[in-house]
């Protein structure tokens, strides 16, 4: 697997981000700068919810989607409002891969109505592989990416290479455009391009048999909802 750095990449793009968990990388510092001034949805987990920033500070649109169990004391639960410049959203559920992926639609399809350019930074798809088996996941990720390159989105999801067999890292390389990493990594996981197929092979027979939307399409909340629903 050879990776770039981020000023290797052109926009728009599905973008996986290679570090360890420890590490703060600069490239997302350098993926979100390339993106300022547009649109852009952050999604965390964690056990609490992120200070939203003032819109005065900052420029575009901003979007904060919150994924974990400790919303659900949050209270009444409410529509985003998708005219405000700091939008928030969450799920409560981190193993609700079909409401998340909805979430992160949701966003999608007010904003590319509304003509705005749009990124977004995936925090992380180890939380997800925390909860949910790989196969759920590589599924997951290889809709939403569809769904993200079908609005011309700017997306980075981080994926911590050290928690994972090698086989498994290349293979969710395969779902992305290109795979990002600091100036500073000297190497990254490899498998061989059998090993690869015969995981790809492994995961496939279990996916829903819709995994991929249409090249002539844009796959709509309910198309997700049902591809992901397990």
């Amino acid at each position: 697997m050879d990776p770039l750095t981020p000023a290797a990449i052109e926009p728009p793009a599905n973008l996986l981000l290679v570090h360890p968990d420890c590490d703060e990388p600069d490239a997302c510092e350098q993926l979100c700068h390339e993106s300022a001034e547009t649109a852009r949805l952050i999604v965390t987990f964690g056990d609490e919810t992120p200070e939203p920033p003032a819109a005065d500070d900052v420029d575009g649109k901003r979007g904060l989607l919150t994924i974990g169990d400790v919303l659900a004391d949050s209270g009444t639960e409410s529509s985003p409002d998708f005219g405000e410049t700091v939008v928030t959203d969450s799920v409560t559920d981190p193993t609700d891969l079909s409401e998340i992926g909805v979430a992160v639609s949701r966003f999608c399809k007010h904003w590319s109505e509304a003509d705005e350019d749009i990124a977004v930074c995936f925090d992380s798809l180890d939380a997800l592989l925390r909860h949910t088996s790989p196969e759920a996941v590589f599924q997951f990720a290889h809709v939403l990416t569809n769904r993200l390159a079908n609005v011309d989105a700017y997306a980075h999801f981080h994926f911590d290479p050290t928690r994972h067999e090698d086989r498994v890292v290349s293979t969710f390389g395969t779902i992305f455009d290109e795979v990002v990493a600091d100036d500073t990594d000297e190497s990254l996981p490899e498998a061989t391009d059998e090993e690869v197929a015969d995981l790809l092979a492994e995961w496939e027979d279990e996916a829903s048999d819709d995994l991929e939307p249409t090249a002539d399409s844009e796959a709509t909340d309910e198309e997700i909802a049902r591809t992901l629903s397990r």
